[in-house]
């Protein structure tokens, strides 16, 4: 067998379902060679940059749980790939990258892109072993079988992570032997049993049992290790409340009496205050970076806990009194276990109200006040407090970096079911455009995704929105446009005095820059300048479009001031928020 198809055809069979890149003369045997025997179960999806096809990749393996694959050609493809590879290596996410390379015989000798490391030519090998867990370069075909279960491995356990594997054109026409018998059939045979002994348990369960006011803070992590459902059935029968980090909002009902809020740089002050007073915060699948911990101050060891496969980052950081270095989904169950030989159940927390920030006006782009004439103009915080009920129940939400972001992460609810998702690693601008496609393929029949963005992301990405129109995936892109970069700006006039330089640019028109990605029946494209317009384009799109992908642009003439923490007095007016249980639900 040939090493292409040796390649595709276990990607197949491992039911990665999707390898997402951009074709080139190096990488195109992997293309043919999945047109050739892909059938109907693994396909490519032609993304229109590879920082896009890495950020789908990553996407799909943070949404479904499984390896997500991108690749690319030689040069300038390989180096694109870089920032999607990043982002995954941070938060810890399975990907597979494929790359193309010149031919072995034409390495040091002038060939097209080559990154051989020979002379002045970049080093591939080391370029990217910077942002991958491993990296291998398959020169001799006997090598092809070990290196593509060591890339696997190596992906899907400890901490996961992407891995590169580099692939001269040459060798893919070589032969590499049959698959060997013990190789593994399915990704599952990759991962052995996660478990947690009683006895590595019992401490953090006893110091559980024994505390007045212990408090659970979740991270991105209980759903890396699919250990959300364990975890929230572990919450709701020993009662102790719940506080999730931004990029883990999905991980435990939103509308749980025991759940808390969001901790973090925009997370609600109640949690943090709840989270304070605590006499036990159990930390669980987050490395309580300063994105999480910033508003909680100094963390007391002797309060804190920790559970994560990988407890290096957070023992850095807090120093915590109590490590469980375990898979949080086997430690969860083997608390349950624990919880019915020795049932407990934490005190409530009667009368807890989840405060938010009340949303107010920032000055101007010049530093002057905002006017306060323009009561007929949408506002970030308006647009979404309208668009909450229409968030998909068992759907997706990807979110972007920046002000939009912080506003909904603070001050809205995620819907039954959905899953949440944004980028905290390396926080590239535009990697929600291209993720949502990773999140939305595979998924059910009838879910819905919603990607809430900037104008910067647009302007970084936007044209991944063309991939979703080639795919028909059912994917509403909201871009609130505001023609500037939107924290940079409250950055520079919090921080440099109104001096504002490199954050704004001449007006986009987003409405009209997507028109050009796809007619009416293929993509759906709105604009929405006034609370009134907003509410009738939703309308429209969900009761007769929400089949399509989607372009909602809100364009928004007046700035509010993000309810990001560092930005905020400490007497920064609240209020209480009641319970949401109405939000509708996006269905075609």
């Amino acid at each position: 067998m040939r090493l292409d198809d040796a390649l595709v055809s276990t990607l197949r069979d491992w039911d990665v379902r999707y390898v997402f890149g951009v074709s080139g003369a190096n990488i195109e045997h992997v293309h043919d060679a999945i047109h050739r025997l892909g059938g109907d179960r693994l396909r490519s999806v032609m993304a229109r940059r590879e920082d896009g096809a890495a950020f789908m990749a990553d996407g799909r393996a943070r949404v479904h749980r499984t390896l997500g694959v991108c690749c690319a050609t030689s040069g300038g493809g390989m180096v694109n790939l870089l920032a999607g590879l990043a982002e995954s290596y941070a938060e810890s996410v399975p990907v597979l990258a494929l790359i193309g390379q010149p031919p072995l015989h034409l390495e040091g000798r002038g060939a097209f892109q080559d990154s051989s490391g020979i002379g002045r030519t970049v080093d591939a090998v080391g370029l990217l072993r910077a942002t991958t867990k491993r990296v291998a370069k398959i020169e001799d075909p006997a090598d092809f079988w070990p290196e593509l279960h060591a890339a696997a491995v190596a992906a899907l356990t400890g901490r996961p992570g992407p891995v590169a594997l580099l692939l001269p054109r040459d060798v893919f026409e070589r032969a590499v032997g049959p698959r060997p018998e013990d190789f593994p059939a399915e990704l599952s045979a990759l991962l052995a049993p996660a478990e947690a002994a009683p006895h590595t348990v019992r401490p953090l369960f006893d110091a559980l049992r024994s505390a007045e006011r212990p408090a659970l803070l979740i991270g991105h992590g209980v759903r890396r290790g699919g250990a959300s459902d364990v975890v929230t059935e572990f919450a709701r029968r020993a009662g102790v409340p719940v506080v999730a980090t931004m990029a883990a909002r999905g991980e435990f009902p939103n509308d749980d009496p025991l759940f808390l809020g969001v901790a973090g740089v925009v997370g609600h002050p109640s949690a943090h205050r709840y989270l304070k007073e605590s006499d036990l915060v159990v930390a669980v699948g987050t490395g309580l970076g300063v994105m999480t911990r910033g508003p909680l101050g100094p963390l007391d060891p002797a309060r804190l806990a920790v559970v994560n496969i990988d407890p290096g980052e957070a023992e850095r950081a807090t120093a915590p009194g109590l490590v469980v270095a375990r898979d949080a989904g086997a430690v969860f169950r083997t608390l349950l276990e624990l919880l019915d030989a020795e049932p407990f159940t934490a005190a409530p927390p009667d009368g807890y109200e989840l405060l938010r920030y009340r949303p107010r006006l920032a000055p101007d782009a010049g530093g002057e006040p905002s006017p306060r004439t323009a009561r007929d103009t949408l506002r970030q915080s308006q647009a979404i407090r309208a668009l909450e009920p229409y968030l998909p129940r068992d759907g997706h939400i990807v979110l972007d970096a920046g002000n939009c972001a912080s506003a909904a992460i603070h001050l809205a609810h995620v819907p039954e079911g959905a899953s949440s998702t944004i980028a905290l690693g390396m926080g590239g601008m535009g990697y929600s455009i291209a993720a949502a496609i990773g999140a939305q393929l595979g998924s059910a029949p009838g879910t819905r995704s919603v990607v809430l963005c900037g104008d910067g992301a647009f302007l970084m990405n936007g044209f991944e929105v063309h991939t979703a129109v080639a795919e028909r995936l059912p994917v509403l892109y909201v871009v609130f446009n505001n023609n500037m970069h939107g924290m940079c700006v409250t950055r520079q006039q919090t921080f440099f005095d109104s001096r504002l330089e490199a954050v704004r640019y001449p007006p986009l028109d987003v409405a009209t820059v997507a028109y050009g990605l796809g007619g009416p029946d293929r993509l759906w494209v709105g604009t929405a300048g006034t609370l009134d317009e907003l509410h009738v384009r939703l309308a429209d799109y969900h009761d007769a479009h929400a089949h399509l992908p989607g372009v909602l642009e809100l364009r928004l003439p007046v700035e509010e001031v993000p309810p990001f923490a560092a930005f905020l007095p400490e007497d920064e007016p609240t209020y209480a928020v009641g319970r949401r249980t109405d939000s509708r639900v996006l269905a075609g």
